[in-house]
């Protein structure tokens, strides 16, 4: 981290006229003169002494030379002509503080490589996000985030490469002609009021929903679970944290729709509000619970208005070491006349610290969706959209890291549905006009992946 900062002037005061005319006149008279013996200047004797008359005979009156004593030097008694006084110089260095800047750079690169078992012909592993290549060396990300501090306000922009800037371009697909917006994962300002308790936050939010990050080495597992596949990637707007004491915060947010970032699909906003609990003995205990309303869908659908209702909540417990355990449960529904299109999931994950540079992480989920919509298991893969849905997973991850900021990953992981949602073998085309519009024959998947990441 490095800092800038600009340091003032130290003011300077000297002695004025008046100060020394008040001792001119207790010098002349005899008391005066009995306390203050000055038979010769003193060398430390300002320079403006001598270009004034009336001080200087005073100051050498025979009645000054008839004390021989040596009482206490009369200097001592002026006022200090070169000490700076310290209130403008602690009030200089108080405005100082305020306004030095604090840099930092974050950053973080993951490579993989993945086999699945179905060995697809498109070489696409299904309902995978950052890890769906098959049998390829890729590049799942590459970030670069910088961070700044002024006094009351900070901010930070987060910069992405590789598969996962195409996933999240591929999310907002109302500006799918625009390369740049790709590149920007998060960025946002935060401004804390002057009473303390209360800040105020703006911008792009990043993943707004779970315990779990697009960042493998900030997850246990490095999948992501099902769950994290139904959320929206990012939230534009505004939000209020209140800090409650004692741990608790609460939050309340007003965004755009799911995933978007320059264009709304309709006039209505969506209302988020949250409670957020951390142990003050242990970050690592923590609870968050989490609700959202909003219309999601498009303004010309001809079904109509159907407000979105989200549930979040999630939790995460350090017990005794070296068990640490995490649940999530992530729910929705879009309403519209009793109609109801939604799903459930639920995730648990438990993590084993073998040593201080091995882990061990577990991960089971399962999800249920009920008239499932282009929303969420898009609608294009099934053959009939109102099917009910059930699909899980399970996850074995070997956790590697030595000192300094790296880790390396052995994962197994097996995925099944109740419909064909996963590719095998020579996978089909629903339209041969069309190279990626590729027809899911297989109803599970088994995968096997390496990967390295490395932070600073």
């Amino acid at each position: 981290m490095s800092r800038l900062s600009v340091l003032g002037g130290v003011q300077r005061r000297v002695g004025t006229p008046c100060a020394r005319a008040a001792f001119a006149v207790l010098a002349a008279t005899p008391a005066s003169a009995a306390a203050w013996p000055l038979a010769a200047p003193e060398p430390a004797a300002p320079p403006t002494a001598a270009a004034e008359p009336a001080v200087t005979a005073t100051v050498t009156a025979p009645a000054v030379v008839a004390e021989p004593e040596s009482p206490p030097t009369p200097t001592a008694a002026l006022p200090p002509a070169t000490t700076p006084p310290a209130e403008p110089e602690e009030k200089a260095e108080s405005e100082d503080k305020e306004s030095i800047a604090k840099i930092a750079f974050h950053g973080a690169m993951e490579v993989y490589y993945a086999y699945n078992f179905n060995r697809p012909s498109n070489n696409y592993t299904n309902w995978r996000w950052y890890d769906h290549r098959h049998n390829l060396l890729g590049l799942q990300g590459l970030w670069f985030a910088p961070e700044w501090q002024v006094g009351p306000v900070s901010g930070h922009f987060q910069l992405q490469l590789g598969v996962l800037a195409e996933l999240f371009w591929y999310s907002e697909r109302t500006i799918e002609e625009d390369v740049l917006w790709r590149l920007l994962q998060e960025a946002t300002i935060e401004w804390k009021t002057p009473w303390r308790r209360l800040s105020l936050e703006g911008g792009i939010f990043n993943v707004p929903f779970g315990p779990e990050w697009n960042l493998a080495y900030k997850n246990w597992n490095w999948s992501t679970s099902n769950l994290f596949a139904l959320m929206p990637y990012q939230l534009t707007g505004f939000r209020l944290n209140l800090d409650l004491g004692k741990g608790w915060i609460a939050r309340l947010g007003v965004y755009n729709g799911w995933d978007r970032i320059v264009r709304d699909n309709n006039k209505q906003k969506a209302v988020m509000g949250a409670i957020e609990w951390t142990d003050p003995k242990d970050e690592e205990n923590y609870f968050v619970a989490e609700y959202m309303v909003g219309n999601e869908r498009d303004a010309d659908d001809a079904r109509g208005r159907a407000p979105r209702h989200v549930f979040d909540v999630y939790g995460q417990w350090h017990m005794a070491r070296p068990f640490s355990l995490r649940a999530h449960t992530f729910s929705g529904v879009d309403a519209q006349r009793g109609v109801y299109d939604g799903w459930l999931g639920l995730a648990l994950f438990a993590k084993v610290d073998l040593h201080r540079w091995f882990a061990i992480a577990a991960r089971g989920d399962y999800v249920h969706t009920f008239a499932a919509t282009e929303n969420l298991f898009h609608a294009d893969v099934l053959e009939d959209p109102n099917t009910t849905t059930k699909l899980g997973s399970g996850t074995l991850t070997f956790d590697f890291h030595p000192p300094g900021n790296v880790s390396l990953r052995l994962e197994a992981r097996h995925d099944t549905a109740t419909f064909p949602l996963f590719y095998r073998g020579s996978v089909p085309l629903y339209d041969p006009m069309d190279p990626q519009s590729w027809r899911p024959t297989a109803r599970s998947q088994t995968t096997l992946l390496a990967g390295m990441t490395a932070w600073f």
